[in-house]
């Protein structure tokens, strides 16, 4: 960075203090002890309060409280999901929580800077480690009012076991939502409402049954809404525009599994008719996002955001008139 020095003229509070300096060196040198402790309190009396301001109590700390509004983040957490969100209500939500369950990975310094100490909605769409590993520094870091799960074991794995043996161990109301399920997240206006999950136990270490067992939740509010497919496939995309049809539709989609071949089918694209959809996704060796899922999306005709290429992507209904006129991220 170059550094620009000016011949701009000494301010005046400076001036006047530069003069008062002079003259109480003046009065210093020439005058007795007694004068000299005058002329030293004088000095202090004519400083100017403003050139120094003092530290703001240590009880007027900003306390972070949700933005109002329905603000989204997607957060960059390289290849997982984790998506924040801040509720009209002053609540929040988190759904899953990236691969690293570091205090230094990225969704644990992404809550840090907001300074957010409580959660008031944790979902947990499928038990795969690039959705849960994160959730095991949440619920050991920050208080969650509410866990939604679905009662799918994956049983080519261990941790997802010990996160629920945690979560329960803290009394942490767990909700098991059913298809069609009106979730109550909070006066405000906000609705919820749930498209897929598995809310009857079972057990697989097939990824693909694990994936179709993803919570799917639609959030709307005043008009705006969003959907978050988890990693559903395109068996559960048909069967959910079988059952539920034009009640998809949603401005915005988080784009399912990543952006694969198996998700976000041609049908189940023009029953949603996203404006927008956010494909979370870091390097990896499954060719994600592919470029057919792109290509669908695109002629589906949603504007396509990606955190490889552009990092975290912030989502605000007040912000949706301006995305035509240039955003931050790369959209194709």
């Amino acid at each position: 960075m170059q550094h620009v020095i000016t011949n701009s003229p000494i301010p005046v509070v400076r001036r006047r203090t530069l003069a008062a300096l002079i003259v109480f060196l003046a009065a210093f040198h020439f005058t007795s002890p007694a004068l000299n402790a005058q002329a030293l309190n004088q000095l202090y009396g004519s400083a100017s309060a403003t050139e120094a301001p003092l530290p703001p109590a240590p009880g007027e700390a900003t306390v972070y409280t949700a933005a109002p509004g329905f603000n989204i983040y997607f957060l960059s957490v390289g290849q997982g999901d984790a998506i924040y969100i801040e509720l009209p209500n002053g609540r929040n939500a988190l759904i899953d929580g990236g691969p690293s369950n570091s205090a230094a990975g990225p969704l644990a310094q992404f809550l840090a800077q907001k300074n957010v100490t409580k959660i008031d909605h944790v979902v947990l769409t499928h038990p795969h480690s690039d959705h849960y590993n994160g959730l095991q520094y949440v619920f050991s870091n920050i208080t969650v009012g509410s866990f939604y799960d679905t009662r799918m074991d994956n049983s080519g794995a261990s941790t997802d076991d010990k996160l629920r043996g945690q979560i329960a161990a803290l009394g942490v109301n767990t909700v098991y939502p059913a298809p069609g399920d009106e979730l109550s997240w909070g006066a405000g206006g906000v609705e919820a409402k749930v498209f897929n999950s598995c809310p009857e136990a079972a057990a697989s270490s097939n990824g693909n049954q694990v994936n179709d067992c993803s919570i799917v939740i639609k959030l709307s509010y005043q008009g705006a809404s969003a959907l978050f497919v988890g990693d559903a496939q395109a068996d559960v995309e048909a069967r959910m525009v079988s059952v539920y049809g034009a009640e998809l539709k949603a401005d915005v989609l988080k784009v399912g599994h990543h952006g694969s071949q198996y998700s976000s089918s041609e049908p189940f694209l023009s029953a949603v008719k996203p404006a927008r959809a956010y494909i979370e996704v870091g390097k990896n060796n499954y060719g994600h996002p592919t470029q057919g899922a792109i290509a669908r999306l695109l002629a589906a005709g949603a504007k396509v955001f990606r955190t490889d290429l552009d990092g975290t992507q912030e989502y605000s209904p007040d912000l949706a008139l301006l995305a035509a006129a240039g955003s931050s991220a790369s959209a194709y």
